[in-house]
């Protein structure tokens, strides 16, 4: 009995944790809009690639790739062939564009969703930064 309370528990927390990577995707989001492309990089490092897409145009890429996703996956004899429960997405690839110096655009691409929260696996890329500008990023 004790055994299963334990792990109802364990499965209530799931939710918590993956709002938490949701929030300091869209903090980290929020933060490096208007910033130029030299304080990015003191924050979230130098981008795994880059794209000149013009005089005044640059594009930044960062990756970041699970190869342990985690979570359980139950399969039954239903349409469809089950479902999992707490498990990630593997890979995000933040994408800045940078006009004229500045970030003018964040995108999240990628199987990066996590249980609950959306773009959560993209949460480290940007953590950095949230944290160099005064917010926790947890």
């Amino acid at each position: 009995m004790r055994r299963a309370v334990t792990l109802l528990r364990m499965f209530a927390l799931l939710p918590l944790a993956s709002c938490a990577g949701h929030k300091v995707a869209e903090e980290g989001r929020q933060v490096v809009l208007g910033m130029n492309a030299e304080e990015v990089q003191s924050c979230a490092g130098i981008p795994n690639h880059t794209k000149k897409l013009d005089s005044r145009t640059e594009l930044f890429s960062y990756e970041i790739k699970n190869d342990n996703t985690g979570g359980v996956q139950v399969t039954a004899p239903i349409v469809g062939g089950g479902f999992k429960i707490g498990s990630n997405g593997s890979y995000c690839n933040v994408i800045l564009r940078v006009v004229d110096g500045k970030v003018t655009e964040v995108n999240y691409t990628g199987d990066n969703d996590d249980f609950v929260g959306k773009e959560g696996v993209c949460a480290p890329l940007l953590r950095g930064c949230v944290r160099a500008h005064g917010t926790t990023g947890e």
